[in-house]
């Protein structure tokens, strides 16, 4: 249904402008505008076809986590706390400041959606992604039309949004939601500064308002992004004094200004971070092995390679996209060249191509931070590590190849009608056509979502979302060791307002204790007490908790071990009250944020009639041209569509027992039910220090009884010299595997720079402790390996055979 609607739209477009000459008299700018507008509403649309045809979302690694955080944040606001620090259902009831440390304006969005039309926390979800497409779509037209017309940003926003890490990775595989956001502000930002430098005045505002909104958005990101934009407007400067002098340098040094206002906007959320970070444990982040980013660099033949299809076959098939996209990078580079040539030749009022040269040099920049080659710069530079995964730069490189591919237009307008009109339309059908792949979605099993608290604390006790975190990193340092769940609040938050955090369970004997108020962060007791005791908050302590008794402030101190609130009460009646208040990091915060409000107000009050109007667009012939040939594009994308979006076209379904996609075939038996199909691998010649890169694909063909650890080996005959090991292969324990189909696991062996050159064999095998008694695993006992006749091969499958020279 939905491919017929558009190509009806887009059909009748294309008909209507199939005669560009003649069209070009009946149409001014504002008509051609809506046109183009239009046009680019379709094709963005099209983008979000995983989520038109089917409910729900995939199983990303972060959608369940930030399906729990937007229904936290929903219950918040029930209760009358809009911008709430403390996540109070979390951690079983006891509570963490996720919302303290985590960016949370993605949440804000996601509760105004939840309220406006009634929806729950997955829908609401989905919502945001569809926003966050159409707003990185517009933001790079808008963006990139002063530079390369308004063709240059309908190729431009589509190069953005169909790159695969932001149409796939991003909302489906990672589930990366406020970082996904923080990719669709950006492009609005960028246009805010860009507006901002050619017209100054009250668009100071504006341009400061959105960089605090960008630090709202995702803190890493937001790292990243406002130093590619500050990077910007410093490169601007430059060019600026170095063409005009001095001249017309006012609005340039307003962008500057705005620049470090929205910093101090965001002061509020940013600088308690910094300063109470010590709070908890966001060491973490850095701590654990699987947030490594040594782990997470993308070998340059991955980052140029297509997108390869999905297999319904693979039970775990749902995995990143690491790959620019050729289509991307090769406009980009096209783009690039016509950049260059046009600063060889350049006009002296045309500064799009010195734009366009930062916007390449920030695009190699990020693509290099990628690289296995920078592993030294990430090691030299510290705070780079809590980036995590240098695969991250991929959104940010996308926006500069965006940008590139945009400067075609500008080639693109020199050539004669049915040539520019033809080149548009293979531009457009090649971004589109060649992500088809990304626009199926394996593992779309969360098709509804149960987000009551009651359901959320299920998932922790059974030792899932544990505060929706990965690595404890929110939780308070006063817990030394976390508590059991206490079953009566359990039942309390499961039956609803009010729940008693009271640990009630602990009082002694002769102390009453009548709960008055309780919300997110605040709680309210009447006690009565025949003698002087301590009250047992089941909260966790954290900066900022405050108590008083009858007005009073009180002393809290936290439990030990289990970092619990307690305060002392006397004997008598009392009115007990325990809140989350402010912290003088909060004070300075918000201090620092509102005297920012009201120097940024004052500035673009001051210089409002300073406001000079906006240069006329590049080329004012080509910006009244219909965008026929973009139209043609999304139609021939259309039919592309039609064609390809099918079973055996832009995915596979291996059927039980077979990998359609392996490089190599493989029928080696472990034990009696388990089978290694087949495996892919980068090579078999290599140096000392290269990575060796290996997937293999298992299947069983019946429950698997025992617990399973496995070890690829790089051996010449003795012990392995170079060797990867898992606990679970996979990362999920095999007495999980069922035989609906295949698993793939993934390996990663970094040579050792100093192996000797010669041949050396690659061996696979699996081994289990769970048939030894506790304590005596040793090596454990290894699988039996068979080939597809029976014949026997001991414990190990022998792969392949390396060269290393």
């Amino acid at each position: 249904m939905y491919p017929a609607k558009a190509a009806a739209v887009v059909l009748q477009s294309a008909l209507i402008m199939s005669q560009p000459e003649k069209v070009f008299l009946r149409f001014d700018h504002r008509r051609v505008g809506w046109l183009y507008a239009g046009l680019l509403l379709v094709l963005c649309a099209f983008a979000l076809w995983p989520l038109l045809y089917r409910p729900g979302l995939p199983n990303g690694n972060d959608v369940l986590y930030h399906v729990f955080r937007a229904a936290e944040m929903r219950r918040s606001w029930d209760n009358g706390v809009l911008f709430p620090r403390w996540a109070e259902a979390f951690y079983t009831g006891y509570g963490a400041p996720v919302f303290h440390y985590y960016a949370g304006l993605s949440y804000y969005i996601t509760s105004l959606l939840m309220r406006l039309f009634n929806l729950d926390a997955l829908n609401a979800l989905r919502a945001l992604i569809g926003l966050c497409v159409f707003g990185s779509g517009a933001g790079l037209y808008v963006f990139v039309r002063p530079l390369a017309g308004r063709p240059g940003g309908v190729i431009a926003a589509l190069a953005y949004i169909y790159s695969p890490y932001l149409l796939f990775t991003e909302p489906y595989s990672r589930g990366a939601y406020p970082e996904m956001a923080a990719f669709a502000l950006f492009p609005w930002v960028m246009a805010a500064y860009s507006r901002l430098r050619r017209t100054g005045g009250a668009f100071t505002f504006g341009a400061a308002a959105g960089s605090a909104a960008l630090i709202f958005t995702h803190n890493l990101m937001a790292l990243v992004l406002t130093g590619l934009l500050v990077g910007w407007l410093v490169w601007s400067l430059a060019a600026h004094m170095l063409a005009y002098g001095r001249a017309g340098l006012l609005s340039h040094l307003l962008a500057l200004v705005a620049a470090a206002s929205g910093v101090g906007l965001a002061a509020v959320f940013w600088l308690p971070v910094t300063l109470e970070s010590g709070a908890v444990r966001l060491g973490n982040l850095t701590a654990v092995a699987q947030l490594d980013y040594r782990n997470f660099f993308v070998p340059p033949e991955h980052l140029l390679a297509f997108s390869p299809r999905y297999d319904q076959g693979a039970l775990n098939g749902l995995v990143h996209r690491f790959n620019l996209g050729v289509a991307q990078w090769v406009l980009a580079a096209a783009g690039c060249i016509f950049t260059l040539w046009l600063l060889v030749r350049r006009r002296s009022s045309d500064s799009a191509p010195l734009h366009a040269l930062y916007f390449a040099l920030a695009g190699l920049a990020c693509i290099t931070l990628m690289l296995p080659a920078a592993e030294g710069l990430w090691s030299a530079v510290g705070p780079l590590a809590f980036l995590q995964f240098p695969w991250r730069f991929l959104g940010p490189a996308a926006f500069c190849l965006a940008v590139l591919a945009g400067m075609n237009a500008r080639w693109i307008e020199r050539l004669p009608g049915r040539a520019a009109w033809a080149t548009s339309a293979g531009i457009v059908a090649a971004i589109i056509g060649l992500a088809l792949p990304a626009l199926y979605a394996p593992e779309w099993i969360h098709e509804t979502v149960d987000s009551s608290v009651a359901a959320y604390h299920r998932e922790e006790l059974a030792g899932r979302q544990r505060a929706t975190t990965f690595s404890n990193e929110y939780l308070p340092k006063a817990v030394i060791v976390e508590p059991d769940a206490t079953p009566r609040l359990l039942a309390d938050y499961a039956d609803g307002y009010p729940v008693n955090k009271a640990h009630l369970e602990t009082l002694p004997d002769g102390v009453t204790v009548e709960l008055l108020e309780h919300g997110p962060q605040h709680d309210a007791w009447r006690v009565t007490a025949a003698a002087p005791f301590t009250l047992e908050v089941l909260t966790f302590d954290f900066a900022g908790w405050q108590a008083s008794v009858d007005g009073q402030p009180v002393a809290i101190t936290p439990s030990e071990p289990h970092g619990l609130i307690t305060l002392p009460v006397p004997a008598g009646e009392h009115i007990v009250r325990v809140w989350l208040g402010s912290t003088p990091a909060r004070d300075l915060g918000g201090a620092i944020s509102l005297g920012a409000l009201l120097e940024v107000v004052a500035l673009a009050a001051l210089l409002r009639r300073k406001t000079r109007p906006p240069a006329p667009p590049v080329d004012e012939t080509a910006a009244l041209r219909p965008p026929a040939g973009l139209a043609a594009g999304g139609l021939i994308a259309l039919g592309l569509a039609v064609v390809f979006l099918r079973e055996g076209g832009a995915w596979l379904n291996s059927p039980p027992g077979e990998v359609l996609p392996a490089q190599h075939q493989a029928g080696f038996r472990l034990g009696e039910s388990l089978q290694l199909l087949g495996y892919d691998l980068n090579g078999q010649t290599f140096r000392p220090g290269d990575r060796l890169e290996l997937r293999l694909y298992w299947h069983t063909t019946a429950a698997i009884p025992y617990g399973y650890s496995s070890f690829v080996h790089v051996s010449s005959g003795g012990p392995p010299l170079a060797q990867a090991d898992k606990l679970n292969p996979a990362d999920r324990p095999t007495k999980e595997w069922t035989s609906g189909g295949y698993i793939r696991d993934d390996y990663t062996i970094n040579l050792p720079p100093d192996i000797p050159p010669g041949t050396y064999a690659l061996l696979v095998g699996l081994y289990t402790c769970d048939t030894r008694p506790p304590g005596a695993c040793g090596n454990g006992d290894r699988l039996p390996v068979t080939d597809a006749a029976g014949a026997p091969l001991g414990d190990a499958a022998l792969l392949a055979t390396l060269e290393v020279r």
